[in-house]
């Protein structure tokens, strides 16, 4: 798994002008547009904007391309399908991991930013934790959504859809603390609520994450990964024919 990673991570932007800049470049762009969108058009009132949506769109990002990859990686990896002994349970999870990677060279710029404004807090240790939470319930879907591509080829497009609706209802650009109760607990059924809540708390707020939240997203995190991997299992021995 490790071998793969490297490799993917090598060939990721070979050949590229910019290199390992353009993740980087890609985000400072998409920042750029919801920080002029929302900080000087619509005046959304949330202090030090420009690292509050920043901190969120990394985590956004990552999960975002890390499922729309895992989604796809048995069909885009299909000659390693049909590698008689190759872990194929390895594909979606490399496919999680590597976008990772975007997240680590963003943090000195975010680094920067809180710096600038509000300063570094204690809370940012327990960014590891976030981080792992994630990355379990990353691989959980993407297990799931691999295995389900390879018999309907339109849960790619299901995916890109829910993908692009679902960033509407996780709080990147707004502030969760500001919605009525209503609203926050309709959007907290949606895990990547509080993972992206618990970054900017512990990156701008200086407080933990509400621990009762956190636990339940942890708890969901596990059991969509646990399914996930049953489910993939249970699929595998059928996708060389479908393939």
């Amino acid at each position: 798994m490790a071998h793969l990673a490297a490799r993917e991570v090598a060939s990721l932007h070979r050949f590229t002008l910019l290199g390992w800049a353009w993740p980087l470049v890609r985000q400072l762009a998409q920042l750029g547009v919801l920080v002029i969108a929302f900080s000087h058009v619509l005046h959304l009132g949330v202090p030090h904007y420009a690292p509050f949506v920043f901190s969120g769109l990394i985590a956004w990002n990552w999960f975002s391309t890390g499922v729309a990859n895992g989604t796809s990686s048995l069909l885009d990896r299909r000659h390693l399908v049909f590698q008689p002994r190759f872990p194929l349970v390895a594909l979606p999870l490399v496919a999680v991991t590597v976008p990772l990677i975007d997240l680590l060279l963003a943090l000195p710029v975010l680094a920067v930013m809180v710096v600038a404004t509000t300063g570094l807090h204690w809370t940012i240790l327990f960014l590891p934790v976030l981080v792992v939470i994630q990355l379990t319930l990353m691989a959980g879907i993407a297990w799931l959504t691999a295995a389900a591509t390879i018999y309907f080829r339109d849960v790619r497009h299901i995916v890109g859809v829910g993908v692009t609706m679902l960033f509407y209802f996780t709080p990147v650009f707004y502030d969760l603390a500001r919605l009525p109760d209503r609203y926050r607990s309709l959007l907290r059924i949606n895990p990547m609520t509080t993972i992206v809540d618990g970054y900017h708390s512990i990156v701008l707020g200086g407080t933990l994450p509400a621990p009762g939240w956190l636990a339940l997203v942890a708890a969901v995190s596990v059991i969509v990964a646990g399914s996930g991997l049953v489910f993939f299992n249970r699929l595998s021995p059928g996708f060389v024919d479908e393939l």
